[in-house]
């Protein structure tokens, strides 16, 4: 209770709904739609989301953008789709809300928030792995990571991918407070943060590498890069890619060390598969797509894999939302990247500016073999994390109008 009230003290009614929202992704994601359909509402009735579409520039977009999907949708009576395309509504209308109530003091407590939780997760995530050894009846402790979906933990992220991001997330925003906590020579200041953060970090890999996810890995590393990139420590961003390089060189020498290797070249086969599939509907339906989830509503008619979505970042958005879908919402998007550029020029917090290119550069990364940016809770924390920009909204307005440097 105390926790509660010392939060309400702090702050308004808004961001402690916010902060409820960010806690709600690490339970199981029908709980999490239903706290998040609450939140969403209750904000419409106290009008924050009609104040967030008229102080934010170009968000008009969003609206003619879920519109258009739910149509599409509904046309094709891709009714997943439809219902996702309201859920694509509400997603970005509550990060229109936290751009408005945005402050460097809620994104601490919202990083310290989902790290504390991370925690919560690795524990619930061992515990799975243990009964899945269970299963088997291991007597001990083995570390062995299994091929079959079923037995990977995920921590009731729904399956292990989206844990795997997930963790990636949380791993990223450690290397963000332990960067900051070393600028400019502040480690001894810092010493217990830095011992506890390097602690959780830990503890996400180890869960990272029970989850069996593959494509995590080369994601961090290349998102945590860029960060060091960003942030100007060019020297440890040289150092990083060289011990990448030398885990590829490793790898390739040794890839029995490679998790579920056994089953590599079927993965690879199903993923083009389904790649496949995709662009046969791409090719009949390139303007319009047929709304979120067509893979799923178009799989059968071609004999393929079934799954969700297609597990391509640059498919899956063409597929569901054609050619004239992407230009709708593009103008949104542009006007995001303008302010984050101004925001670097700002120098206000260059780390932000670096954690959340790193984000974006993980799940590129990532998505070239899956789509796990795509679910609820992956989705919204990300939409989350790349929209705190707008915590120095003043100091950006500042900047007037930069145009991009291309």
């Amino acid at each position: 209770m105390d926790i509660i009230k010392n939060l309400k003290s702090r702050f308004d009614s808004v961001q402690c709904d916010f902060l409820i929202a960010i806690a709600a992704i690490f339970l199981p994601f029908y709980i999490t739609v239903v706290i998040h359909a609450i939140i969403f509402f209750k904000w419409i009735k106290q009008g924050e989301v009609k104040k967030g579409y008229e102080e934010t520039k170009r968000s008009k977009y969003i609206i003619f953008f879920s519109a258009l999907i739910f149509l599409t949708s509904v046309f094709y009576q891709n009714w997943p789709g439809a219902g996702v395309s309201l859920g694509y509504l509400m997603l970005y209308s509550m990060t229109l809300v936290y751009r408005r109530h945005a402050s460097e003091e809620l994104f601490d407590t919202m990083l310290n928030l989902v790290i504390g939780l991370s925690v919560f997760a690795s524990v619930w995530a061992i515990i799975e792995y243990i009964f899945v050894l269970r299963q088997f009846d291991l007597e001990g402790w083995y570390l062995v990571v299994f091929n079959a979906p079923q037995y990977r933990t995920n921590a009731m992220f729904f399956n292990a991918n989206y844990y795997a991001m997930m963790i990636e997330f949380f791993v990223a925003i450690c290397f963000y407070k332990f960067l900051k906590h070393t600028h400019n020579h502040g480690f001894m200041n810092h010493i217990k943060e830095i011992v506890i953060i390097g602690l959780i970090t830990l503890l996400n890999l180890f869960c990272l590498y029970l989850t069996g996810c593959r494509t995590a890995w080369p994601a961090l590393a290349g998102g945590l890069a860029i960060m060091l990139l960003f942030n100007r420590n060019y020297k440890s961003f040289g150092g990083i890619c060289a011990v990448g390089a030398a885990g590829v060189g490793f790898f390739i020498a040794k890839p029995q060390y490679i998790p579920r290797m056994s089953n590599i070249v079927k993965y690879l086969g199903v993923r083009k598969h389904i790649w496949e599939v995709a662009i046969q509907n791409i090719k009949t339906h390139f303007l319009f797509g047929e709304g979120p989830m067509t893979y799923w509503h178009i799989y059968a008619q071609y004999n393929g894999h079934p799954t969700q979505h297609s597990h391509n970042i640059f498919i899956d958005p063409v597929l569901c939302f054609g050619i004239i879908g992407l230009l709708v919402i593009a103008p949104f998007f542009i006007e995001n990247i303008k302010r984050l550029y101004r925001l670097l020029r700002t120098k206000c917090n260059p780390t932000l500016v670096a954690l959340i290119v790193g984000y974006i550069v993980m799940i590129y990364i990532h998505g070239l073999l899956d789509y796990t940016i795509f679910f609820v809770s992956t989705g919204f924390l990300f939409a989350m994390i790349v929209s705190s920009f707008d915590i120095y909204r003043k100091e950006i307005d500042q900047k007037g109008n930069d145009s991009l440097p291309f």
